[in-house]
Parts: structure tokens; sequence; C-alpha cells
């Protein structure tokens, strides 16, 4: 119970958005003009992110993260756990630790490649948006993908779009063989 509301903690920054008085079903709604635009502007976070952590470059990585008190991580192990890092610095230290021990800071490329399906996006206004995706991972040796399923809590800060919460949870049982999938 504790790790459920330690992953659905994050959620609780979307009950501030401004809500549609004229709305008779209280959907969140949003002022987000260009909403491509804004997607767009997101998706090179979400992939730079992406990228930075799975070629091992810590720097890189934490500049795409959120390193509010609020941000969190979530993700399931191959045994059935999971683990949660809760705030930045927490965020930070997981991080670091992952990528110094298992990427070796770039020298260990353990998903070569990696493609995604189209997000499902709701922007709840200017500065708050909420994406899923089914993911596919690479091995190392690109011969199959392991699937991943993917959320993200993204918020706008001064310097751009970042990262303030990951949900990632692991299909550790199926894989596709690399040559089956029809992604672009």
């Amino acid at each position: 119970m504790k790790y459920i509301l330690l992953i659905l903690l994050p959620f609780s920054a979307l009950l501030s958005c401004k809500q549609n008085p004229d709305s008779s079903d209280k959907t969140m709604t949003t002022s987000v003009q260009n909403e491509q635009k804004e997607l767009d502007a997101i998706m090179v976070v979400i992939d730079a992110e992406t990228k930075c952590f799975f070629d091992g470059d810590y720097e890189c990585w934490k500049n795409n993260w959120s390193h509010q008190y609020y941000a969190a991580q979530s993700w399931n192990n191959d045994d059935g756990s999971v683990d949660v890092a809760m705030g930045g610095d927490k965020i930070d230290a997981q991080g670091k630790n992952w990528i110094d021990t298992y990427y070796k800071k770039g020298e260990n490329i353990v998903h070569p490649l990696v493609k995604k399906d189209k997000p499902v996006v709701k922007f709840f206004n200017d500065n708050v948006a909420y994406l899923m995706w089914t993911q596919y991972n690479a091995n190392k040796d690109k011969s199959k993908y392991h699937i991943s399923r993917e959320s993200r809590i993204m918020e706008k800060e001064k310097d751009g779009w970042k990262i303030v919460n990951v949900t990632a949870l692991w299909d550790t049982k199926n894989d596709i063989p690399f040559d089956s999938l029809k992604l672009n």
C-alpha cells in the first residue's frame, strides 16, 4: 500500500489544474495554444532522457528532470518487487548509481535501440502534461525487444519541459523478436 501511495503522489500535482466550470463532465481543460508544438518539445526531452540514461551519460540524463521534492520515479524489478525514488535528490542519486553501476558511464550499452508507440497525451494546462505509451527496448545484441509500459508527467519550468514523474513497468517474461517489430 505504501508503494501505491508513493507512485500516486505525483498525480496530486494535477489536482491544482484549472477546471472548466461550463463542463458537465468536470474534465480538466487546457489553454495550450499549440499542443503539437508543445508535444514535440516534450518528446525531445523524453527521448533525450531515455537516450542519455541508456548511453550512461549522467549529466545529460539529469538535465531532463525536474529536481523538485514532488518528482518521482518508479519501476518494477525482475523479482516482482518495486522501487520508488521520491524527490529530486533521491532520483539524482539513484540515476547516478544505476548509470555508474550498470551502464559503466557509457561503456556498457544495454539497450542500443528504443522504439515507442505513439503516446496518448493529455495536457491539463499550459504547464502540465501526462503521456503514456508502449516502449520497445532492444537487447544488447539486437535479437529481441523487451517491452515496457511507460508514463510521464511533464511540467514546464523556466528553462522548458522537465520530467516530474516516470513510471516504467517492464514485461520481463515476454520479448518480441527484433525483426518482427513494425514501427517507424
